[in-house]
Order: C-alpha cells, then structure tokens, then sequence
C-alpha cells in the first residue's frame, strides 16, 4: 500500500475536507512517517499527531486525554469530535468525551470499524 492513498489518506482528507476552515487537531495512529501522507492540511489551523500502535490503543487514549482540554468547551466553543479507530478504542474515546468532559451526543461523532486481534 502507498502511504496517504490507503484507508489512512481516505479517512484523513475526508476529515480534512468536511472542516474546511475549522481548527483542528487530528491524533492518529500509523506505521508510517507523516511526511510521507499527501495530505491537504492547513498549518495555521490543523495540528497533525501521528502516534505508533501500541498497547492495544491505549498509547492513543493517553495522548487524547492528556491534550483536551477541560472543560473542553471553555477552550473550544462548539467543539466536535470525530473518532474512528478499533471498537475498543473507540469506546473508550466516546465514553471518555461524553463522561469526563460533558460533551453531548450530537457533538460526538464515534465509529468503531474493526477490531484488533
């Protein structure tokens, strides 16, 4: 597979797309250098966190948690969150979002599309 034109590259410009213009930060895990993802970012307003896979996605759980803030609305007002990675991940993102820092259901948007073995 060429890095950035896999699912990797999809689900990334996808996302990159449908915020236009909306600051965002993306953490998300690869095998592969950033650099090497042809992707449509914008500097000033997306920060790109690429993080290895490992210990079943809790590397990636730690590194969201430790960088939203909270309350999360007192620093982004209307803030949106995007999750898609392994079910169980997944799950604790959502719950995690939803329970720790109070953000309603129709502002948290969560898929769960494989399972890690």
């Amino acid at each position: 597979m060429v890095p950035g034109h896999g699912w990797e590259g999809a689900v990334l410009n996808s996302l990159l797309d449908s915020m236009n213009s909306t600051p965002a930060t993306i953490w998300f895990e690869t095998d592969h250098e950033p650099e090497s993802l042809p992707l449509r970012l914008t500097p000033t307003l997306h920060d790109l966190r690429p993080l290895p896979r490992r210990d079943n996605g809790a590397h990636l759980v730690a590194q969201v948690k430790a960088g939203l803030p909270a309350p999360l609305e007192a620093a982004h007002p209307n803030p949106y969150i995007w999750i898609a990675c392994d079910t169980t991940t997944t799950r604790s993102l959502t719950s995690y979002v939803r329970k720790e820092l109070a953000l309603p259901r129709r502002r948290v948007h969560a898929l769960g599309y494989w399972r890690a073995t």
